[in-house]
Order: structure tokens, then sequence, then C-alpha cells
């Protein structure tokens, strides 16, 4: 005779196991533990990269790749400094035109003696970057005021303070010049008006007629050691920290 009885279950993973459904019970327990175990590694992981301090080291390490590319071109193979040279610096940064000539500036600024060459370069960035003359002023004003906020407006007179106070001043003062060249050169803003040029730096520091007199770098040529020595490059790689979050330990 047929047998139309259905077949017998086929026993499932945990039936194998020995010691019944107690030995089912603890390997289902097991097997939950390791889950909510890499759950949890997982999340602790993601917040881990999240984390300010985290974002703090990649910001430092993008600014720091921008920055070492760049000067494998500037100042000594400009040229070289193609389209798809951009085009690969954007791919690993996650950086726009206007935040790589922000950034390579304040690196500029900070670590390149200021002579004909730094300008020059300044002025073949912007090109190779296709920015306009509104961008390049935006970026000179938007650093005008990180440096205020950070030094200060600029003093001339230093009388009774620290050692400390003074050499912040001499920063200020030494970065002041730099970005008030910047801003009056024809060159690099060929279409900005006298206004224009004031809002950028001369307004942001509240700089008096006395204070351009005395900080305006009248040609890079014909400059005395005294000059040379305020605007040679500093040894505090700073533009590391630019735009950085700040550490979660602050």
């Amino acid at each position: 005779s047929v047998n139309l009885d259905p077949p017998p279950p086929k026993p499932s993973a945990l039936d194998r196991i020995p010691g019944g459904k107690t030995g089912r019970y603890a390997a289902f327990g097991i097997a939950s533990f390791l889950v909510l175990t890499l759950a949890i590694g997982v999340v602790r992981a993601v917040k881990k990269f999240r984390s300010p301090r985290a974002k703090r080291v990649q910001q430092v390490n993008k600014n720091s790749h921008l920055v070492t590319t760049l000067s494998k071109f500037y100042p000594d193979n400009r040229d070289g400094f193609t389209s798809g040279e951009v085009r690969s610096l954007k791919s690993k940064t996650g950086y726009t035109e206007v935040e790589m000539y922000r950034k390579f500036l304040w690196y500029l600024l900070r670590e390149r003696t200021f002579d004909p060459a730094a300008v020059q370069d300044t002025l073949h960035l912007k090109q190779a970057l296709s920015l306009s003359d509104q961008q390049v002023a935006d970026a000179i004003k938007e650093r005008s005021e990180r440096i205020y906020k950070k030094y200060g407006n600029v003093m001339l007179e230093t009388e009774g303070m620290t050692k400390g106070g003074i050499e912040r001043k001499a920063t200020c003062r030494a970065l002041f010049s730099k970005l008030l060249y910047l801003a009056e050169s024809e060159e690099l803003l060929p279409t900005l008006d006298q206004t224009a040029r004031d809002v950028l730096v001369r307004d942001v520091f509240g700089a008096t007629s006395n204070d351009l007199a005395q900080l305006r770098i009248v040609s890079l040529l014909e400059i005395d050691q005294d000059t040379v020595e305020r605007l040679a490059g500093g040894d505090s790689p700073e533009w590391r920290d630019d735009d950085a979050p700040p550490s979660d330990a602050a």
C-alpha cells in the first residue's frame, strides 16, 4: 500500500545539539551574546570614528596632505599643477577649490617667507583653481577674521605687556602686513575698488591710517632686514589644525 503519512521533519541544527532543550537554550544564549557583543563593538567603533578627536585627526591629515601635495608644485613646478592634479586633490581631500586656496593661503602666511615667489604662488593657484576675484577676496577676509579672533587688533605700542603678549602682537602685525599686501595687490584682485579692499583687512582689524603707514609693505624687492625677519615663515604648523574640530578633551 502507498504510505500517505508526511515524512518526519528533519532535525534542525539546534536539535542536533547534545543536551536536549537545555543544550539548545544554551546555544541560543551564546549566539545572542556573540551578536550583542559584535553590535556593541560596531557602535563603539562608529562613535569613536565620529568623535571630535577623530574628526580633528582626519582634518589635520587632510590639511597635511593638501599642503604636502601643493608644495611639490609651488614654487618650483607651478605649471605641473594641472587640472588633472586639481581633480585628484579634490577627490582625496573632499575640499572645494575655494577651500584648497584658503588652506594653502594660511600655510603660506605661516610657514613660507613672504617674498615675490610666495605672491606669485597665490596668483598661479588662483588661476589653476579657476577662482574669481571675489572668491579670493572672500578667502583673504575669512583669514583676516580668524587671525583677528585669535590675536586681536594690531598694536604698535606694547610697553607693559608680557613677553608672551609681545610675541603674539608681533605675530599679529606680521600676518596683518601680509594680508594687507595681498588685499591691495591689483595683480591678484584687479577688479576690486579701494572700498572693497578695505573691507578685507583694514576694517576687520579696525586699523588706523597710522597702523597702515607703519605696517604696509611697499615693495617686496626693497625691504630692510628687520622687515625680512618679520615676514619670515613661522615655526608653528598651525595650518594643520585649520578648521579642525576642537578636541573632546577640551
